[in-house]
Formats: C-alpha cells, structure tokens, sequence
C-alpha cells in the first residue's frame, strides 16, 4: 500500500510537469495552426463619399467583369477575387501596384461591403501601407446602387 501511494504521487507529479510544459510550447506542429487575424476595417457611407469622390483613391476591388457592368466615376478596377480565395500573394502584388504613390486615402468598393474588401485590406496591411487612411464603402456597390442609380458608370 505504501509502495502504491508512492507511484501514485510519482505519476501525479509527471502529468502535472507534463501538462505545464505543453501548455506553453505548442509543438512544431501546432505552430503553424495559429489563426490568421484579419487587418481591422473602417466604413465610409455612400453619402460621405458621393460629393467628395475627387478627395480618394477609389478601387473597386470586385471582379473585373462586374466592374465593367457598372462602377462609381473614377473607380479604378482592382480584381480581388484571386485573393480572396486565398491567393494572398496574388491581392498584395494587386494592392501593392494600386496604392503605389498614392497619396489620397483609399476607398475599396465591393460587391456588400465585406469578404472582398477584408481580401484588399488585409493585402494592404500585409505590405505595410497605413490602412488608417483605407475605408470600405459600407454596403459596398448594392448600397451606392440603390442610393445613386444614376451614378453608375459603364
């Protein structure tokens, strides 16, 4: 019996060390599964850009044939639709030749306002540009749709 509560502190004591060291050094092979963080957004309503379009940079990050059927006046097209289905080097190399000596702040024009833009934020984050000065239309191109219909360039 005394031999027993011996070998039971021994194996207490081993999964406690055990447990304390792996909480804090994931292996090698949990490393790489860290999640990966989005680069935060801002909105700008279409009634805030609508009379000061001239005041940004605007890239309509949607695919490059619905850009063609219709944009915002000097939208410039910049098809995210490779990174954002996971082509990140793909959207910074697209990003990266948008913004190049850009000074103006950045406006992403989508299809609603989020998976596209993310795309293009996270790009822009990811080859260091100041996405302080990046906004993303809120409700993308469905909202300037529906408030300027007669806005729509083709």
């Amino acid at each position: 019996m005394k031999n027993l509560k011996k070998l039971m502190s021994v194996l207490l004591v081993a999964v406690i060390l055990v447990s304390v060291s792996a909480c804090g050094n994931p292996s090698k092979k949990d490393a790489g599964n860290a999640e990966k963080t989005d680069a935060a957004m801002q909105y700008l309503k279409p009634e805030e850009l609508k009379d000061k379009a001239d005041d940004y940079l605007i890239l309509d990050v949607r695919k490059a044939e619905d850009f063609e059927k219709g944009h915002i006046a000097n939208a410039v097209s910049q098809d995210m639709d490779a990174a954002k289905n996971g082509d990140t080097a793909a959207g910074e190399k697209t990003m990266k030749a948008a913004v190049e000596g850009n000074d103006k702040p950045v406006v992403l024009v989508c299809y609603s306002g989020k998976a596209y833009a993310q795309a293009a934020t996270n790009a822009l984050a990811a080859i260091g540009y100041d996405t302080s000065k990046v906004y993303t239309l809120e409700g993308g191109m469905k909202a300037w749709e529906a408030a300027y219909p007669d806005a729509i360039e083709k």
